[in-house]
């Protein structure tokens, strides 16, 4: 997936969760652009190693929350670079890099245009337009929905008490 396809589906996603789209936008592209310029800086041989196990999401959560004290902006960040890993399950991933060697690891940054990466980087750009062009819309259906669950849940509750 490319940069439309993290960025897109990410803050569509995070909008229903009441999440800030330029946290949730910034944080599903931060595993690329750490580990990506750290290969062009030359400080790693991989493109994907540091930022892309499930350890960096928590580190990058724990960072925020020490810098700035807010417990949303930290959920944010962990979720944005969960949905990247979650979005990437398709290639291989150093899920448990440090703690396992990982000898699938690329050494080059390569852009394969195959059908699934046109299809999610238009599905990603679709669904960003959709929440701006349409953003009354997007957060008046996220209303319905948290009203909707809300009263199933209490109406379930009900019943067991």
């Amino acid at each position: 997936m490319l940069f439309f396809g993290h960025i897109g589906i990410a803050i569509f996603l995070g909008t229903f969760l009441y999440l800030s789209p330029l946290i949730v936008g910034i944080s599903a592209v931060l595993p690329d652009l750490v580990d990506k310029g750290l290969l062009l800086f030359g400080l790693s041989q991989y493109t994907r190693l540091f930022a892309h196990n499930i350890f960096f999401g928590p580190i990058v959560g724990l960072i925020t929350y020490v810098i700035t004290r807010r417990k949303d902006f930290a959920f944010t960040m962990l979720f944005g670079t969960y949905m990247h890993l979650l979005q990437d399950i398709r290639t291989p991933l150093p899920w448990l890099w440090p703690f396992v060697n990982y000898n699938f690891l690329g050494t080059e940054i390569k852009i394969i245009l195959d059908a699934f990466t046109i299809l999610t980087e238009a599905i990603g750009l679709s669904l960003l337009v959709i929440l701006f062009a349409f953003r009354q819309n997007v957060l008046h259906l996220r209303e319905r929905m948290y009203i909707a669950f809300k009263d199933f849940y209490d109406k379930r509750l009900v019943k067991k008490i």
